[in-house]
């Protein structure tokens, strides 16, 4: 009987050093080096506009023309490095533009005044992409680094984006002006088989921002990012396809350099299974390139005007997933 408990006592010491050694283990750092990839769709509705004035600045708006309802389902791939505070970030992507409509008007005053020409086009074609690349600091953290569902931060970065949108329209139906009047105007009516302008335009701007991932409750977190561009290039190429006084490669150049631009996301973040997150929130962004130059390209010459301004916005909700490796 003195040999059982002498047994079972040495048993339950052993159990009792062996938990208490387990638990004075130290509990392994988090890593220095995190790696996330990502997908989202953006179902986005996107309007383009620009004006010229007069070589001789008056009228002040000479022609605009505005794309509205250019929308866009964009499929976006996204990734970040994160390694000690040093933060990488990088995404692009794109999506085919195959509905809208373009309006072009002319003015013979100033300030939009004497209407001379306004038609409406279809938009039948083209598409968007865009890439985006950081780099930055995290410059505050809570909660605990190895478990993404209660990691909270707060970023703040500077990168380049590149940004490109093409359109073509086809069909017209309004009034157009003529250069030896009577009459100033003259009705139009073009079948929508006809493509009549193709437009492409690009923009390189520096971003500067910030984002912050905020944990609410249990794996929900709020997720926002803030980016203003406070420089871009801005280009357009333009062709008007049924212009026999103008060249077809391009018919118009237009170039600003400065403007200004924003760009803002929004959204919830849940933690589904360890790393692996889904997400759904808001887009907006937007830029307005400032005034630049622009150069009409005849088949005799080259006429030089002032750009007054291309402005271009897209924005719309978006559902994605997020991956964290460890």
């Amino acid at each position: 009987m003195g040999t059982l408990r002498s047994s079972l006592v040495a048993v339950a010491l052993l159990w009792v050093s062996s938990s208490m050694a387990v638990a004075q283990q130290p509990t392994p750092a988090p890593s220095d080096l995190s790696f996330t990839v990502g997908g989202r769709g953006v179902v986005t509705t996107g309007r383009t506009k620009w004006s010229v004035a007069d070589s001789s600045g008056s009228p002040n708006v000479l022609s605009e023309l505005r794309w509205r309802g250019v929308d866009s389902f964009v499929a976006e791939v996204n990734a970040e490095v994160v390694w000690k505070r040093i933060v990488l970030l990088g995404s692009l992507g794109g999506g085919i533009v195959n509905q809208g409509v373009l309006i072009d008007e002319d003015f013979a005053l100033d300030d939009r005044q004497g209407q001379t020409g306004r038609t409406r086009s279809d938009v039948t074609g083209d598409g968007l992409f865009y890439m985006n690349t950081d780099v930055g600091l995290r410059v505050f953290t809570w909660g605990d680094p190895r478990t993404p569902a209660s990691l909270g931060y707060v970023d703040l970065f500077v990168g380049y984006q590149y940004w490109r949108e093409e359109y073509e329209a086809s069909g017209a139906k309004g009034f157009i002006p003529v250069r030896n009047p009577p009459p100033p105007s003259v009705p139009v009516g073009i079948p929508t088989s006809v493509e009549v302008i193709r437009e492409e335009f690009t923009w390189q701007s520096l971003r500067v921002g910030g984002r912050a991932r905020v944990p609410v409750y249990r794996g929900l977190a709020a997720k926002l990012s803030a980016v203003i561009l406070p420089w871009s290039y801005s280009r357009l190429e333009d062709v008007h396809l049924l212009r026999s006084d103008l060249k077809q490669d391009p018919s118009f150049v237009a170039e600003a350099q400065g403007g200004f631009g924003v760009q803002l996301d929004a959204g919830l973040s849940y933690s589904v299974w360890r790393g692996l997150s889904a997400e759904a929130g808001f887009r907006y962004w937007r830029i307005d390139s400032g005034d630049g130059d622009t150069v009409a390209r005849g088949v005799t010459g080259t006429a030089k005007s002032r750009l007054n301004e291309i402005i271009i916005e897209r924005y719309g909700p978006y559902v994605g997933v997020t991956y964290r490796f460890f």
